[in-house]
């Protein structure tokens, strides 16, 4: 008989205790939509409710609610089996004798864990932690498996996915990490790498979502300009020429440069010659595309050779990727992962399961990042806060919002040891390198107990639909200075909004304000510091802002128009409304 961990537990006790319409524990399978049902029965599945709800689904058909910590681990680093030795496993040998058996760390491990509030085991938890009763993933790190493309600097490049070793490495891997998995009830399933870059579509720029600067140029143009013979070589100038006809006029025609033999793009890219077709823009984009295809594919393939019963979880996505890549990964995935250190985690990840529908996994979460303790509150006027104190606050807005997410099933903290926080200096650890608890569990123990309740609440959706009275809106203005995204929040209390507005180097006011059944208007002033971006500098700046919105659901849309530093602005506005739990 399976022996079920506390967590399991507490979730029957909430459901006895908090009963929701549609999510009893005991009927949750007739309440699921049996066409969004993935996962093998008897496994740990997804599903989507009636309502609209997904939730993960244990083994025995019950409710689960995913709170992961990332990398329990002896090392005490926060690569799993590849993780290098802290003074955290000095402590661990000395204070369970883990020489002589882990038995004893693993069992204090799962005592605070389970004590704190969290009910599963992130990525790069090591194997002495698994089918120990509490549920886990597992991450494959595909992407350290060679060979390897050209690269800029000293960074590891992206593996050559078109070369036939690649697939024999990664089935190895596959073979290696999946086959002991294959029948465990406790493992829910599997990442296939974390934060990884498809390249970058364009030149001179970003990688799109991923990892900056792993290229001189686009993923297509690297390749292009490798060695002959090697089969991304070869397989991409196939792509490429089909694409106009196997003619090389037609290419220079409509890349606007010359190219009369595979040789040329090699010099274009020695020269750094910049390529002004539009039609290579397009060409790039869509070989981003077909990488990340075949990417996907194949390694959705190795875990299946090995392991038909358990979920994959995606790649544990950096930041909210372009629609390319998702349409990429749509049919290949169960679950789309992603890491988040942002209070907008709600918005920012919304965008995402509106484009595929598919549920979403948070790989990594902190609130211990500059947007949490930095941006005021619109009420810190009159009550000024410490930097914890804000952090922690905003920290538990952004969880108890989350869980109202009716596609985001679960977060993982991470990490589970780092350093000793002081006054003045935050790290991220439920433990330090010395074992002890860290500052953030007083505020953890006391929030995710509650997020199950927090979640079965919100399955009619009324909340979607509740007034603009006391809470919060998160506008996201479309460029209220030129080439500047960030957001801005607005407090409401008893259905007016204070006064003081804030946002990443903004802070300003509201000058007017009106609202009639689903319509809002108002009217901001807002100032700008100086700011540092990824290419250019920001100078400090004014502007006036008028903003028409109109409401669907928990959301808004609408434009602005105004001016900044006197020049006439205008752009569109998407807002979420979050009323006080």
């Amino acid at each position: 008989m399976k022996k079920y961990s506390k967590a399991f537990v507490f979730l029957l006790i909430v459901t006895a205790i908090f009963p929701c319409r549609g999510l009893s524990q005991t009927d949750a399978l007739t309440k699921f939509e049996k066409s969004s049902l993935k996962g093998t029965p008897g496994y740990f599945r997804v599903g989507k409710t009636g309502e609209g709800q997904w939730w993960f689904i244990t083994p025995g058909n019950q409710l689960f609610y995913y709170r992961g910590i990332c990398a329990i681990n002896r090392a005490g680093g926060a690569g799993g089996r590849f993780a290098g030795l802290t003074k955290y496993a000095e402590t661990v040998d000395m204070k369970y004798n883990y020489q002589q058996s882990p038995d004893n760390f693993i069992n204090a491990c799962i005592q605070k864990v389970h004590g704190l509030g969290f009910n599963a085991f992130g990525a790069w938890t090591t194997e002495e932690f698994f089918n120990k009763g509490v549920p886990f993933t597992e991450i494959m790190e595909f992407f350290k498996e060679g060979p390897f493309l050209p690269q800029a600097g000293n960074k590891r490049g992206l593996p050559d996915i078109f070369d036939p070793k690649w697939v024999v490495a990664i089935d190895k891997n596959a073979r290696a990490l999946c086959s002991p998995l294959r029948y465990s009830e406790d493992l829910i399933g599997y990442f296939t790498d974390n934060e990884i870059g498809f390249g970058k579509a364009d030149d001179f720029g970003l990688d799109p979502g991923f990892q900056a600067g792993q290229f001189d140029f686009s993923l297509l143009r690297v390749i292009l300009g490798m060695e002959s013979g090697k089969p991304a070589f070869e397989y991409t100038w196939d792509f490429l020429l089909k694409r106009y006809d196997n003619s090389f006029e037609k290419l220079s025609k409509a890349w606007d440069v010359k190219i009369s033999s595979k040789d040329d793009i090699r010099k274009l890219n020695e020269n750094k010659t910049k390529i002004p077709g539009e039609a290579y823009s397009t060409d790039a984009r869509a070989f981003v595309k077909r990488y990340a295809e075949k990417y996907f594919k194949l390694t959705n393939k190795a875990i299946r050779r090995y392991d038909p019963n358990h979920l994959i979880l995606g790649c544990r996505f950096g930041g909210p990727p372009p629609t390319d890549i998702l349409d990429a990964i749509k049919p290949w995935t169960d679950v789309i992962s992603a890491n988040n250190y942002q209070p907008t985690l709600y918005e920012r990840y919304d965008t995402v399961y509106q484009y595929t529908g598919l549920p979403l996994l948070i790989g990594e979460f902190s609130w211990n990042t500059d947007p949490y303790k930095v941006i005021p509150f619109s009420f810190e006027p009159e009550k000024k806060m410490s930097v914890k104190e804000r952090m922690f606050l905003k920290g538990e807005e952004t969880l108890l919002r989350t869980a109202r997410h009716d596609g985001i099933v679960g977060f993982t903290w991470y990490r589970w040891v780092q350093g000793t926080c002081t006054d003045n200096r935050f790290f991220d650890g439920i433990v330090n390198y010395g074992d002890s608890l860290e500052m953030h569990c007083g505020e953890l123990g006391k929030l995710l107990p509650t997020l199950e309740k927090v979640r079965m609440d919100a399955a009619n959706g009324l909340w979607k639909k509740a007034p603009v009275n006391n809470g919060e809106m998160t506008l996201f203005p479309n460029r209220l200075r030129p080439n500047w995204d960030h957001y801005l929040r607005i407090g409401f209390v008893a259905g007016k909004p204070e006064v003081q507005v804030y946002g990443w180097k903004m802070k300003g006011k509201v000058l007017k304000f009106s609202k009639k059944q689903n319509l809002i208007y108002v009217k901001l002033e807002v100032i700008f510091e100086e700011a540092t971006g990824i290419s250019k500098n920001y100078e400090g700046g004014k502007g006036i802002y008028e903003i028409k919105l109109m409401r669907s659901g928990e959301k808004f849309y609408g434009n602005f128009t105004g001016t900044y530093n006197g020049s006439p602005v205008r752009g569109n506005v998407k807002a979420f409304y979050f009323p006080k739990i």
